[in-house]
C-alpha cells in the first residue's frame, strides 16, 4: 500500500505509529525499505551491512515510536539512514572513497530535507500573520501573495498608499522577527544534530 507524503497525511502517519498501529508501520517499512537500503549500500558499498543498517533503524523506530516526535517521515527516516552509515564508517576502518562520502554526508541536504525548511518556514510565516490585525493580513496577503501593486490595493481598500506601505511592512517586521528565531533553531540543530 503506498502511503501519501502530503503533510496532514504524514502528521496522520505519524499519530498512527505513535499509538503502536502495525499495517501502517508494515506499509511504511514496504514503502520505504528498498530506498533506504539503496542509499545505505550507496554510501557503504557493503550489502550485509548497509540491511543491517536499516534493518536496526526500523528495530529502534518500533521500539522508540511512543518517545519519537517525528515531523516529517521521509526526511526523519532517510536521515536516520545517513546517520546510521556516518556511525558505522567512524566506528571501523575505511577507504579514501569512504571518507569522501563521510565527507559529502556531513555537508550535504537532501531534496527532503530542504522541503521540509520549506514547510517549516511556511508555518512560522502563517504563524506570523495570525498574530497580526485582519487589516494588515488582508493587506499582505493582497501585496506580498496575490502581488497586486499597493496604489491598486489602496484604491480597492479606500486607504492611501502609505497606509498600505505601513502595513506591509508591519508584516514583514513580525515575519521577520519570527523567521530570525526559526533559523536560530535549525542553526542549534545543525550544530548539535547534524
Amino acid at each position: 500500500m503506498e502511503l501519501p507524503k502530503n503533510s496532514q497525511t504524514n502528521k496522520l502517519i505519524c499519530t498512527h505509529l505513535k499509538n503502536g498501529n502495525q499495517k501502517v508501520f508494515k506499509s511504511l517499512f514496504d514503502q520505504y525499505w528498498e530506498a533506504m537500503f539503496i542509499k545505505a549500500n550507496s554510501i557503504l558499498q557493503d550489502r550485509e551491512v548497509a540491511q543491517d543498517i536499516v534493518q536496526e533503524i526500523w528495530i529502534k523506530l518500533w521500539n522508540r515510536r511512543e518517545k519519537l516526535e517525528i515531523i516529517n517521515f521521509d526526511s526523519y527516516i532517510f536521515r536516520s539512514v545517513s546517520y546510521g552509515c556516518f556511525k558505522y564508517l567512524r566506528d571501523n576502518k575505511f577507504t579514501t572513497s569512504q571518507l569522501q562520502i563521510i565527507d559529502s554526508l556531513l555537508v550535504s541536504r537532501t531534496d527532503v530535507e530542504n522541503q521540509h525548511d520549506l514547510e517549516a518556514t511556511q508555518k512560522v510565516i502563517d504563524r506570523s500573520l495570525e498574530e497580526l490585525s485582519p487589516r494588515c493580513q488582508e493587506i499582505f496577503t493582497l501585496s506580498r501573495i496575490e502581488d497586486i501593486p499597493n496604489e491598486e490595493i489602496a484604491f480597492k481598500l479606500g486607504i492611501s498608499k502609505r497606509s498600505v506601505e505601513n502595513q506591509v511592512s508591519l508584516a514583514l517586521k513580525v515575519i521577520r522577527r519570527h523567521l530570525a528565531s526559526l533559523h536560530i533553531i535549525f542553526f542549534l540543530y545543525f550544530l548539535f544534530f547534524s
